[in-house]
């Protein structure tokens, strides 16, 4: 027998009756009002009967499992406000968050622009997770300053992890990664796609796009490379030789992917060049990956085409702007190409004079792996 009552029979005599009380397939409707426009009400109150500042438990909602605490709504008390559906603190200009309803959020309302953040107890300054600016059309995450930008991404403390992830995932090669759209439509002039800077926000290079091409600057290209155990440190994030060591390769190994080597995923096994004029002789190093977000722990630059120096001793002669660099005797040292053919790795950008045949110095280069015949 069911103990279902009217919820109209519940109201003590004398006590205003419900206007309203239906059950629908998709909702149950209480209204307090005769349903006009001019005769606004409260059409529900639920009461927890606590002081006016506590926020107390008004609405709780029960699985079928009877579990109490799957979903908990809270509502602000009273002293905060009166008819708004939502308020948040300040109850002074509340026009713009009277329209808030599931599924959707006004945040300008009467002429009112209103802020939208969600605060976190998170590790930066702030505790921020993400602010809308109504009134500068800016939208930031982690942080409360858009630095004049439509839309920023604030990291702060966050070590060893990436700021952002972009994950489109579909198992397909067409599930593609991201899209830049800038610049003129016509593309004329220098449109800057993408900059890169340091961590106190020195500007460090840019991809820009000009005329149908795009352009990558200050540039270097290198390959990955494993270096010989010995001189390797595994739990250092250190470079293993001086910037500008010539490498030579010694074999070819592949990274993997579910257990087998992937078809373009050349990795060069190197050592120091241990000859004059070497043909195996494959970049300078340029620094350490390990420790880095994929976990190296022999991982390291050769560089191998762009901008870059090369250390450098008198073997073969003062150095002059155009001369072939390819190795020398000396283990890791690189100097004036002499012989014809050489097998160079860099062609010199400065003038270099050397004051005796046991100082090295640092050449600046243009990389680039190529037989060479020296100037006559």
């Amino acid at each position: 027998m069911s103990n279902a009552r009217n919820l109209a029979d519940l109201l003590a005599p004398g006590e205003t009756t419900l206007q309203t009380v239906a059950i629908e397939t998709d909702r149950i409707i209480l209204n307090g009002t005769d349903g006009s426009a001019s005769n606004a009400g409260d059409d529900l109150l639920l009461d927890a009967s606590a002081a006016s500042t506590d926020v107390g438990e008004r609405f709780t909602y029960e699985d079928a499992t009877d579990d109490a605490s799957s979903l908990t709504s809270q509502f602000l008390p009273s002293s905060l406000g009166s008819e708004d559906f939502f308020r948040k603190g300040n109850t002074t200009n509340s026009a713009g968050r009277r329209e808030i309803a599931f599924g959707a959020t006004t945040a300008k309302e009467g002429g009112d622009l209103v802020d939208f953040a969600i605060r976190t107890s998170g590790i930066n300054g702030t505790g921020t997770a993400m602010t809308v600016d109504a009134s500068g059309f800016g939208m930031t995450f982690g942080t409360d300053d858009n630095n004049g930008r439509p839309f920023r991404f604030f990291g702060d403390r966050i070590l060893n992890t990436y700021c952002v992830e972009i994950v489109h995932d579909g198992d397909n090669a067409g599930a593609y990664g991201m899209k830049i759209q800038c610049g003129a439509d016509n593309n004329a002039g220098t449109n800057y796609g993408l900059t890169f800077s340091d961590g106190d926000g020195t500007t460090m290079g840019h991809i820009t796009f000009s005329g149908g091409t795009v352009s990558y600057g200050a540039f270097t290209a290198h390959h990955p490379c494993i270096i010989p155990n010995s001189d390797n440190n595994p739990n250092s994030e250190d470079n293993a030789y001086d910037y500008g060591t010539l490498l030579e390769t010694t074999s070819i190994s592949y990274t993997q992917k579910n257990g087998a080597d992937s078809e373009r995923g050349i990795v060069y096994n190197v050592q120091k060049t241990q000859s004059a004029n070497s043909k195996s002789v494959l970049g300078a190093y340029g620094s350490s990956m390990n420790g880095g977000p994929d976990g190296g722990t022999n991982l390291h630059q050769a560089l191998i085409l762009g901008d870059g120096h090369i250390l450098c001793n008198n073997a073969g002669g003062n150095i002059a702007v155009g001369d072939g660099i390819c190795s020398s005797a000396t283990e890791g040292i690189g100097q004036k190409a002499t012989a014809n053919p050489s097998m160079i790795i860099g062609i010199a950008q400065e003038a270099v004079t050397f004051s005796n045949g046991t100082e090295t110095k640092l050449v600046a280069v243009q990389y680039g792996l190529q037989q060479f015949i020296p100037w006559s």
